[in-house]
């Protein structure tokens, strides 16, 4: 069997609070991000923090079919484990760090495309890794300009004025 192909980390710094982050992300199958065309997802089934969802992604002229389950640990984490679809194994995870009050958004992932030693080993490293580390790339660009929207405009997750230091002279 062919060993797992890591994506590179991907990271991204987001002006909003990780809680909305996280809430924009966590909400499978309400919508889409603002300028996302080529990605959907349907919740199949929910059961507390774990659910299963389809997702359908298109990359080039390609769509890939996916049933994934979900882990959601809330605020911290994002887990996707690959059920059904074009790989034969994939896992990935989004980890949301509060930072000052915004969030740093860290996406770390592997997969086996085939089975066959060379074959999935040549297929996955030139090709599945290519496309899967764009299509996440993409992703979090639009992640990114979404929160930022949504934290601008919200009164829910409004950021607190910094608090500046009042400086005194001494009179003598």
């Amino acid at each position: 069997m062919a060993d797992p192909i890591k994506l590179n980390p991907h990271r991204v710094f987001i002006k909003a609070p990780r809680d909305l982050v996280f809430q924009k992300m966590s909400h499978f199958g309400r919508g889409r991000m603002k300028g996302d065309n080529n990605e959907s997802a349907r919740v199949i089934c929910r059961e507390g923090d774990k659910l299963v969802a389809e997702f359908v992604t298109k990359s080039w002229i390609f769509k890939y079919k996916t049933i994934e389950e979900v882990s959601i640990e809330a605020p911290d984490r994002i887990t996707f484990t690959h059920l059904v679809g074009p790989l034969h194994y994939a896992w990935e995870e989004f980890v949301f760090n509060d930072v000052d009050g915004d969030t740093e958004l860290v996406h770390n992932g592997e997969f086996i495309w085939s089975k066959f030693p060379l074959f999935g080993w040549l297929g996955g490293r030139f090709y599945t890794k290519r496309v899967f580390e764009s299509v996440i790339v993409k992703h979090l660009e639009q992640v990114k300009i979404t929160c930022e929207e949504r934290a601008a405009r919200s009164h829910v997750f409004r950021k607190k004025p910094q608090e500046q230091a009042t400086v005194k002279a001494v009179e003598d």
